[in-house]
């Protein structure tokens, strides 16, 4: 069974977050080749509000903790719908329920690994009662993620969204592709993106995405503030829900903060801005991960200035952006100047900054290496 008479189903470990974006992407580049299936937990409210409308849509099943979890699980294998299922997440509901329905049905699992997961889940104790509950009651607390990875040789094949993941995990590397026929340079939108964000004359520094704490957003402020450019930081993407993203607000009233929208609307956004910051603080959470909205702003080929954590210099060098220390406001401030400076030369950057995405991390350049990781998944069927 091959090509388009394949189903492949993608289940994500909670499709209320962002993380339900990795999701997508692989099941748009495969939707080239299979027929594809989203489905996942709902956490709560739904469907993260992005990804909803996508060219793949995203099909939920609400969920809570344990014990009442199996009746989603029961809910979830009844829905699957793959001849390959694709875990998206080494985490039970994602990966754990793929091994359950394998067992039952044959059909073989592909795991994918986006983030180092234990780090966004410190350890409980005795002493912590309620983290410690947390851990136990939720399905993807600690104590299941920890099961979870300890199973990652249990799938048929593995794949990772970067190479500080592949270095521990092994597998095979698929960046967060970006669709380059859609996100590409449109200067046509310029007035219209900075009257969207309601931003005047002055140079836009951009902030792309959700804010962590590991994210670096202050250490963009306070660059902003030292750089010789008046400059306005612009942040798009942060959840009013957060509390974290409440407290940046209070505590930065200079910066234009901006909700999540729907992710059709990402090249709008990006076209307004005049450089993007991509601040990553050297964190547990951020030392293995790979951002996104870098490649966002590389397939929109706007420069950029980014830290030096993770894959980050590798993807930007070359002359494909600017990398500078994390937790550095005056270095970033430099290097925002910079770039100012020198319009033409930015300008260049960021064009040399799209090709490297076309050739190495657009939907094109994956395709074929995610056909062969499901094709190879599929020979392995057990039953």
């Amino acid at each position: 069974m091959t090509g388009e008479s394949m189903r492949v189903t993608l289940l994500s470990s909670n499709v209320s977050l962002n993380s339900v974006a990795r999701a997508q992407l692989l099941a748009e580049v495969l939707s080239r080749d299979f027929e594809v299936q989203v489905l996942g937990t709902a956490f709560g409210g739904g469907v993260w509000e992005p990804a909803r409308g996508g060219p793949v849509p995203v099909e939920s099943v609400p969920g809570g903790r344990w014990p009442g979890y199996a009746s989603t699980v029961s809910t979830l294998l009844g829905r699957i719908r793959g001849d390959v299922v694709y875990a998206v997440k080494p985490l039970f509901a994602s990966f754990g329920v793929a091994l359950l329905h394998r067992r039952r049905s044959g059909a073989p699992v592909v795991l994918d690994i986006d983030d180092d997961e234990l780090s966004f889940r410190p350890a409980g104790s005795l002493r912590q009662p309620r983290r410690w509950a947390v851990n136990v009651g939720h399905p993807d607390g600690r104590s299941w993620t920890r099961a979870m990875l300890a199973r990652t040789g249990w799938a048929e094949r593995l794949t990772v969204a970067g190479q500080a993941l592949q270095a521990r995990y092994g597998g095979t590397l698929v960046p967060h592709a970006k669709d380059t026929a859609r996100l590409q340079p449109r200067p046509e939108w310029r007035e219209r993106a900075r009257a969207r964000l309601g931003v005047g004359a002055r140079p836009v520094v951009m902030f792309m995405g959700t804010p962590r704490v590991y994210s670096g957003v202050e250490d963009a402020a306070e660059a902003v503030r030292r750089m010789r450019h008046g400059a306005d930081l612009v942040v798009a993407g942060g959840d009013p829900a957060d509390p974290f993203f409440r407290s940046l607000k209070a505590a930065l009233p200079e910066v234009s903060f901006h909700p999540p929208s729907p992710l059709e609307e990402v090249p709008l956004l990006l076209e307004a801005a005049d450089v993007v910051v991509v601040p990553q603080r050297m964190h547990p959470q951020s030392a293995m991960q790979v951002p996104s909205k870098l490649l966002d702003a590389m397939a929109m080929a706007r420069p950029t200035v980014a830290t030096a954590v993770s894959d980050i210099p590798a993807m930007l060098a070359g002359g494909r952006g600017l990398v500078v220390p994390p937790a550095d406001p005056a270095a970033l401030a430099a290097a925002l100047d910079a770039l100012l400076d020198a319009p033409e030369d930015a300008r260049q950057m960021g064009l040399r900054a799209r090709r490297w995405c076309e050739r190495h991390a657009s939907y094109d350049a994956v395709r074929a290496t995610l056909r062969g990781v499901i094709e190879d998944a599929a020979a392995r069927r057990t039953a």
